[in-house]
């Protein structure tokens, strides 16, 4: 390999997320100028990748079985993104925990909880060490859960004593998914029948953070915060909330933001979608013919390499409605995205993480180094990234004022 140092390199660039977050970094301005690389496990793709990209990025055709390769891919930068998944399958262990090792900062997109704790077990004290920073949900799975539940409950002005019930509320998100997420569906079900993830780690709210009890303990214990017999509710804001495929996965990242900050024994979180969410889903899918009127269908059983339609990535959206309430007091934030959520919105998303992790100062973030999630690994560097990105047309913050609580 050339010696040159790596702004960053993308791992797993030829995948359908990994092309599109090359497709999306190689357009940078932050980039221009500047090396960085594509990697994967086969030099054709990697090669026929690069050539379509504008600033030629270099290819590094690396298998994660080959502890030896990685290990020198990695020193070759100070950022590494990892979209290869399902990564408790696809040798991810070996890309983080060299990263982990060397004190090279890494991210990837895993909602594979049990995955995500063993990294933490593993490779925790380990990176505090080395300096690295490896930070969990880099993808709108959680982002835009932990950020927003970072800054309304930094908005309260609480005192230490109080107690503060966090709630997040998805109100849209519009998109469809790919041969990757049935990938990672098919590794969970292995994963459970081999008895790597078990039904009390699946109930298990603080399932990556070991040993911890927090607040959500006092209570039947569930992985999304709702109450264990919750299926929906009527709610004054939004009509109705119901259960959130995706709250399992975000509550945790944000619970370990908590327990991280040792905010875990005041802080509880819970997290649903509204009506309202399902309905946009519906109404944009169903306005479209399923992509048919348009000749880009959504395909109901994607392959590997597929996902949602180009329509789909550009025109779908999210965004999450988030309150930190006190006895006395409420913080409203809201974080909203243009694009898919889990793709065209999460590219972008994640590639703005890697850039934040290699670029920008992010030492006053709460945490040096460790398994860490986006708010306590990046914090306010990262919010005001994603406030900045595509000029502000991206994402948007907003929060409400500070009120007194009904």
């Amino acid at each position: 390999m050339l010696t040159e140092p790596l702004v960053l390199i993308v791992y797993g660039a030829t995948g359908f997320t990994g092309k599109l977050v090359a497709t999306y970094l190689d357009t940078h301005p932050e980039l221009r100028g500047k090396p960085w690389a594509i990697a994967g496990r086969t030099q054709s793709k990697l090669a026929d990748l690069s050539a379509k990209l504008g600033n030629r990025p270099e290819t590094l055709c690396v298998d994660l079985k080959d502890t030896i390769a990685v290990t020198a891919m990695v020193m070759r930068t100070t950022v590494v993104i990892n979209c290869a998944g399902p990564y408790s399958t696809n040798n991810g262990a070996n890309l983080l925990g060299a990263c982990a090792l060397q004190g090279t900062h890494y991210s990837d997109l895993s909602g594979e909880g049990f995955w995500q704790a063993e990294m933490v077990k593993a490779f925790h004290d380990i990176a505090q060490e080395s300096g690295a920073k490896v930070i969990l949900g880099g993808g709108v799975d959680s982002i835009p859960s932990d950020l927003a539940a970072f800054i309304a409950a930094g908005s309260l002005h609480r005192e230490p004593k109080d107690k503060v019930q966090i709630r997040g509320v998805y109100t849209r998100y519009t998109g469809s998914f790919s041969g990757g997420t049935i990938n990672s569906g098919k590794a969970r079900g292995r994963a459970k029948k081999s008895g790597r993830l078990t039904d009390v780690m699946e109930a298990d709210p603080y399932l990556l953070s070991p040993k911890k009890i927090g607040i959500e303990s006092e209570d039947p214990a569930t992985a999304d915060g709702m109450a264990k017999e919750f299926r929906w509710a009527f709610d004054s804001s939004h009509l109705a909330i119901t259960k959130f495929f995706m709250a399992p996965i975000n509550a945790r990242i944000v619970r370990r933001s908590l327990v991280l900050r040792d905010e875990h024994q005041k802080i509880s979180y819970s997290e649903c979608a509204s009506i309202g969410m399902w309905i946009r889903v519906a109404g944009m899918w169903l306005s479209r013919g399923l992509g048919y009127f348009l000749g880009e269908p959504i395909k109901i059983k994607p392959t590997s390499g597929e996902g949602p339609p180009p329509w789909l990535l550009r025109d779908g959206g999210f965004e999450i409605e988030v309150s930190a309430r006190t006895k006395t007091k409420v913080a409203r934030t809201r974080i909203s995205g243009k694009g898919d959520p889990g793709y065209g919105a999460t590219s972008k998303m994640f590639a703005e993480l890697g850039l934040c992790l290699a670029l920008d100062d992010h030492s006053k973030s709460s945490h040096r180094a460790g398994v860490l999630t986006p708010s306590t690994g990046l914090g306010n560097a990262l919010v005001l990234r994603l406030s900045q990105a595509r000029g502000g047309k991206f994402m948007q913050f907003d929060t409400v004022p500070l009120m007194d609580s009904e």
